[in-house]
């Protein structure tokens, strides 16, 4: 698998230079550019950056030949599922902004289907694999269309024929091996009592210590956590 570096500049639009939260999933899109390059969609997202054409980008997008470019660093934010509202499973597993704590791959195709080449698909596979194994995230729950967290017609394909979606998940599961045994042993239910109420949230054990989601222990305290992006600030309110 090929990754090419061609980053974009930082700007509002398309590379804000915010630092990602703990990457949580790994969001699948399409192009939706029928037989366009790699190169050419990021030229796109670059482009963005002058406001005309509003906010969007993605970490990695695979070309036709099964390349891959690397348009923003893991470690920040990319605009690839910002929307007015999401799904509420969505929220329940990813809090209110998905595009803080998800990694978005933006796969090329051949139709307006959104068929795409054996050689994107194998590099989709093996990319998501690869960064599952690095994010301990598991390929059956940790991966996602675009449409399942904000309801939006991408990836096509894998909407238009969700076996086949389930299909790329077991080959992605496949293709990790035994780092699932891993994943499993790792991730656990961690019960706390919270001012007298019983709760238990999905953590991590590593290190010896347990870790979960600030999120979910600020919403069952009755607060909600949004995101404001022109000021670029995490908001923290009560809820009424």
């Amino acid at each position: 698998m090929k990754i090419i570096k061609d980053l974009l500049t930082i700007n509002e639009y398309s590379r804000p230079g915010l630092k990602l939260n703990k990457v949580q999933g790994v969001v699948v899109h399409w192009v939706a550019n029928p037989n366009t390059s790699a190169k050419a969609n990021r030229n796109f997202f670059e482009n963005r950056r002058n406001g005309k054409s509003g906010y969007g980008s993605a970490h990695y997008i695979i070309d036709l030949d099964g390349s891959v470019i690397l348009a923003i660093p893991p470690e920040e934010v990319a605009y690839h599922v910002g929307a007015k509202s999401y799904r509420s499973e969505a929220i329940k597993r990813l809090g209110t902004y998905p595009n803080g704590n998800t990694l978005g791959i933006e796969c090329t195709h051949v139709d307006w289907n959104g068929k795409m080449t054996p050689e994107t698909y194998e590099t989709l596979v093996l990319l998501c694999a690869d960064l599952c194994k690095k994010y301990n995230l598991n390929p059956l729950t940790d991966l996602y269309r675009h449409y399942d967290i904000t309801g939006k017609l991408c990836h096509k394909w894998f909407v238009d024929h969700p076996t086949e979606w389930e299909t790329f998940k077991q080959k992605v599961k496949e293709q990790m091996g035994g780092n699932m045994d891993k994943i499993a042993a790792n991730k656990e239910q961690v019960k706390f009592n919270l001012l007298g109420k019983n709760y238990s949230f999905e953590g991590l054990i590593k290190d010896g210590k347990t870790y979960v989601t600030a999120r979910d222990l600020l919403e069952v305290l009755g607060f909600t956590v949004g995101w404001e992006a022109q000021s670029k600030t995490v908001i923290v309110k009560k809820k009424d």
